[in-house]
């Protein structure tokens, strides 16, 4: 269990700096490239594990494509997942998205100023909180 703990500890003092760096502007992009950095999983009794986005089954990049409405994984990931955005919103510099499927919502919060990335997952008993960063993608190639 020590271990772990270091572990942990090892991920939060490398998720805190790559936090601090800033990502690229959003603001205008109808389509955004984002990473996962940093990710951390709670159960309903109070038990909560700070680990690498992998360790969640999160993919390293999720393409936003805020025209289309749908969050997708990138081809390279190789599992080629896509949901559909139910509720976006953009207030104040910030967008927000939201949506559900499989049991599961999600809320994603993104400064289009920054490019930051705030997340989570929610689900019967468990949550998932994410945090990254976005730069805008490249229009999809048909």
């Amino acid at each position: 269990m020590r271990g772990r703990a270091v572990c942990a500890a090892i991920v939060v003092i490398i998720g805190l700096g790559a936090g601090a760096a800033r990502a690229d502007s959003v603001a205008g992009a109808g389509r955004l490239l984002c990473a996962s950095i940093e990710a951390t999983g709670c159960m309903q009794e109070g038990d909560c594990v700070i680990g690498t986005p992998s360790y969640w089954n999160i993919p390293e990049f999720i393409e936003i494509d805020l025209t289309g409405r749908t969050l997708s994984t990138t081809r390279a990931s190789g599992t080629l997942r896509s949901t559909p955005i139910k509720q976006l919103e953009k207030m104040d510099g910030i967008i927000v998205l939201q949506g559900a499927e499989g049991g599961r919502a999600f809320s994603f919060v993104i400064t289009e100023e920054t490019g930051v990335l705030s997340a989570a997952v929610a689900r019967e008993g468990f949550t998932i909180s994410v945090f990254g960063a976005c730069t805008p993608a490249p229009a999809a190639s048909k």
